[in-house]
């Protein structure tokens, strides 16, 4: 089945195969165009003979042109140049370069014969050496040709990739907010917010300054590709403060993050993701608290672990979580995230890039 890749690479290659045709041929071109002003200069009647010098140049052109056609198809299965995933290695170009040596010869072969019809020319060996010189030129500039497409095709590969990580980051931001925002949410926030209005007025101002800080960054990141880890952090304080609202001492966050490694960047959202996702999955109770460690390695990254106790009745996940995030690390920061699950623990190790 043709692929609508193909079907693009086709038609451009075959404009680009009639432009070289007539390019190395543009002597001959304007050889044809002052004899036929010479024959009407003389009274003759241009333009009305197809004479044997036009049947050359047709066929010498048609020749090119299929010359460069036959090599563009074939170095689209060797070079690949539509396909953005893979990689062009040395062996693949010098695999190219031979067998495109070796088609041409092949073609040059069957086709002089054909050229040398109509060639008015007196027959010899540099008339061959012409023919085989054009044809390996217009192979040269067939495997160039390729590469820059390549090129542009990587170029708008990239382009869709990064607009289609821009839409499902925004669609992951959106969904964090709206499970924050949900009305169980609110209504535990604004119940235990009129509990400490009444009981630690202190504490409900605490409460509300980091109910504030957590929705501003949340709304502000839509913005951002990337964040700060200091920044990540800063939100997080906030965003634990208030689940811890619920949870009271049931939910124990470490935090072991090295100065060293503060100014670092991640996607944001990325902690709390996790975080969001080790409570979801989780029994969290007096009996069996969560403990959710959050710490940076030497290995410029960061881990973010939890025991596992699961729920009696487990929450359904859709699992677009930890694979949206997954493929977020891959385009933006070129790593991918790294997750470990024993019968005690569950630990995801996510890279951090330096400004």
């Amino acid at each position: 089945m043709v692929t609508k890749s193909f079907r693009q690479y086709f038609l451009i290659v075959a404009l680009l195969s009639v432009a070289i045709a007539l390019t190395i041929r543009f002597p001959m071109i304007m050889e044809l165009i002052f004899e036929d002003g010479d024959r009407g200069s003389r009274g003759g009647h241009p333009h009305r003979e197809f004479t044997p010098d036009f049947a050359r140049f047709f066929i010498e052109t048609g020749i090119s042109f299929i010359v460069a056609l036959v090599m563009f198809i074939m170095n689209y299965f060797i070079l690949k140049p539509t396909d953005r995933h893979s990689h062009v290695t040395a062996v693949r170009i010098v695999l190219a370069i031979v067998l495109t040596i070796i088609l041409v010869s092949i073609l040059n072969h069957g086709l002089y014969s054909v050229s040398s019809i109509f060639d008015t020319r007196p027959p010899g060996r540099g008339r061959r050496n012409e023919f085989e010189f054009m044809n390996f030129y217009v192979s040269a500039l067939v495997v160039g040709c390729v590469l820059i497409i390549r090129l542009v095709f990587q170029k708008q590969g990239i382009k869709l990739e990064y607009e289609e990580l821009k839409r499902e980051a925004l669609q992951r931001q959106y969904e964090s907010l709206k499970n924050q925002l949900s009305p169980h949410f609110l209504f535990n926030s604004l119940t235990a917010l009129k509990v400490l209005i009444q009981d630690a007025p202190d504490k409900a101002q605490n409460y509300v300054n980091s109910l504030s800080k957590a929705l501003r960054y949340t709304l502000q990141s839509n913005e951002k590709q990337l964040v700060t880890l200091q920044e990540e952090m800063e939100f997080m304080n906030s965003y634990i403060y208030l689940i811890r609202m619920r949870y009271d001492t049931n939910l124990i966050v470490n935090y072991e993050i090295k100065e060293t490694f503060r100014l670092y960047m991640l996607p944001p959202l990325t902690i709390q993701t996790l975080v969001e996702n080790a409570i979801k999955h989780n029994e969290i109770s007096k009996r069996r608290p969560l403990i959710i460690d959050i710490e940076t390695t030497g290995n410029e990254s960061l881990i973010v672990r939890n025991n596992i106790q699961k729920k009696y009745t487990e929450e359904a996940g859709t699992g677009l979580g930890l694979a949206n995030l997954s493929k977020q690390f891959g385009i933006l920061i070129g790593k991918d995230i790294v997750i470990t699950k024993t019968d005690e623990l569950f630990i995801v190790e996510i890279p951090l890039v330096r400004q």
